[in-house]
């Protein structure tokens, strides 16, 4: 059973016809392997200001379809049984959702996804009333960061969101909703020293009206950087999706097209830049799919392999293939198949740990029953020999390092040789966690903090997200500090790892770049930081606006 949100409720079955494990959740019945076709002749048959009807035609099974899963933009919404063919959802006035449906049998096999149908419900009421002008404007200098706060603006039905505009320029931009008033301060980092910033902010609803910018409020910066993030540069731009990222020894930088299928690699500074092959077999998703992480060997001067993740037509894999000035594809070494693939939920992160084994996350491919399966290597990280061989110390006799995961998409290790790992969250709340070897972390019957949550065997989350101010993606850790970078956050998160718990947890670039996909360590301790800001709902090549920057950090 689901609610109209799309979480599981506590004891709610996640497959029906499955007979039930040791955790009381339900296992696949081995007799039926085969999934769904996926549905087709997804529509609308209605739609209001306040809610879609969907209707598709029927999948095929070699047994029967149980249910049909209906999503948005990677979130589950609501199931319904397999003899129905049309549900009416909640939706937001003027919010575009990417809508789709996912059959799934009795045996907990699940299709692949209808083709998506992008539906923007109209406004209630036509407004073409501007918000007040956003009063009080103050600014308040701590060496080369400037915060702002102003008091809130009012609207005749609701402020929805401010942007910063530092010297005419948009800097920053903070969204909320109807519901829920936006932030009414905002810290501009990383600024020139010794010089004069004048800032402004304006008032948006939701239907596009702009209020007046405030009355201007000049900063004068400090002479030298006091604050953890002292800058940022645009290193480059690039048109398809920067995913994966890794800087070799010799201080060049590799990353991955995702919807090209290729990697590029380009000196610290941006020049340079070119393609050195593309990796065989990948395949689109028509969403989240294609060459994702990225891992350089240990041994990486003298072996020269490079760790690939990637989808196929099929699955997602791990693959290695030498780099010698040029990808050499006729070395390629396929190490890990099966690894479910779907629209979304293809996880991606590499990560080789302390120990000199490859660690990968592993979505669940929109099958959440997958990740309680530790004989499945979907909702997983996985751990593997650098040659692709088992470790004789992995808990399950497979690949299987820690289960119960959605979609993770963060790997890293801390100075004591702790694995974190960041993890997307349904609709309600993202997780951070350390990653033990064998652990369970709950999904699907618990999500962050919300659900059932109280079983004794589920490892819980050392911090959580709401997932309006996160979903986010890669994460690093630079002298035991974790920086997080989010996607419909907008922001990277900073918290300093102390113990087992993150403190001092602070915002930076909150609306400044949008999307943030991957924040990687550079050489000399500083981050790469790439966005993800258009076209990553789909496997459309070249049609992003993408930027990677490098981030220099205080002390």
């Amino acid at each position: 059973m689901l609610t109209c949100a799309g979480t599981l409720l506590a004891g709610a079955p996640v497959n029906a016809a499955g007979p039930a494990t040791a955790s009381g959740l339900p296992a696949r019945l081995a007799a039926d392997t085969t999934p769904p076709t996926p549905p087709t002749n997804l529509r609308s048959t209605r739609t209001t200001c306040q809610s879609v009807t969907l209707a598709w035609s029927a999948s095929r099974d070699d047994v029967g379809v149980a249910f049909y899963d209906i999503y948005h933009d990677g979130q589950l919404v609501t199931a319904v049984s397999g003899t129905t063919l049309t549900a009416t959802l909640t939706a937001v006035q003027g919010s575009t959702w990417g809508w789709y449906v996912n059959a799934r049998d009795a045996a907990g096999n699940v299709s692949q996804a209808s083709a998506t149908l992008t539906i923007t419900p109209p406004f209630c009421q036509r407004d073409t009333q501007r918000p007040t002008t956003p009063t009080d404007l103050t600014a308040r200098v701590n060496g080369t960061d400037v915060t702002l706060t102003w008091s809130a603006a009012r609207d005749n039905i609701a402020v929805t969101g401010y942007t910063i505009l530092r010297d005419g320029t948009a800097v920053g931009s903070i969204a909320g909703t109807a519901t829920r008033p936006p932030s009414t301060s905002f810290t501009d980092t990383g600024l020139a020293v010794n010089t004069d910033f004048r800032y402004t902010v304006v008032a948006r609803d939701a239907q596009g009206n702009s209020s007046a910018a405030s009355a201007a409020v000049t900063a004068h910066t400090g002479p030298a950087c006091t604050s953890a993030v002292c800058g940022t540069t645009v290193v480059t731009t690039e048109r398809d999706l920067p995913w994966g990222l890794v800087q070799l020894p010799d201080g060049s930088v590799l990353y991955g097209r995702r919807d090209l299928f290729d990697i590029v690699a380009m000196n610290p500074d941006g020049t340079g830049k070119h393609s050195i092959g593309t990796v065989p077999n990948t395949a689109g998703t028509n969403g989240e799919g294609g060459v994702l992480g990225l891992a350089v060997s240990p041994d990486f001067a003298v072996d020269r392999w490079l760790y690939i993740y990637h989808t196929t037509t099929t699955d997602n894999r791990i693959v290695r293939i030498r780099y010698d000035t040029m990808l050499r594809t006729e070395t390629e070494q396929v190490l890990v198949t099966g690894i479910p693939r779907n629209k979304y939920h293809n996880g991606g992160r590499l990560r080789f740990g302390p120990d000199g084994m490859l660690y990968a996350a592993a979505g669940d491919g929109q099958s959440p029953d997958r990740a309680q399966d530790v004989n499945d290597l979907g909702g997983k990280v996985l751990r593997l020999n650098p040659d692709g061989t088992v470790p004789p110390d992995n808990p399950f006799g497979n690949y299987v390092w820690s289960y119960g995961h959605r979609n993770p998409q963060g790997l890293a290790f801390d100075s004591q040789g702790r694995l974190f790992e960041q993890e997307f969250g349904n609709n309600v709340l993202d997780e951070t966690n350390i990653i033990v070897r064998g652990g369970n972390y709950g999904w699907p019957a618990c999500e962050g903090t919300v659900g059932d949550c109280a079983n004794p065997n589920f490892t819980a989350p050392i911090h959580t997200y709401p997932v309006a101010e996160g979903s986010c993606s890669g994460i690093a850790i630079v002298q035991d500090v974790l920086y997080t970078a989010c996607l419909r956050g907008n922001r990277m998160y900073r918290a300093v790892i102390r113990g087992n718990t993150l403190t001092d947890v602070q915002q930076y670039f909150v609306g400044t770049y949008f999307r943030l996909r991957t924040v990687e360590p550079t050489l000399d301790g500083n981050l790469w930081l790439t966005t993800s800001t258009g076209g990553d709902k789909d496997s459309t090549p070249n049609n992003s606006n993408e930027r990677i920057l490098k981030v220099t950090l205080g002390g």
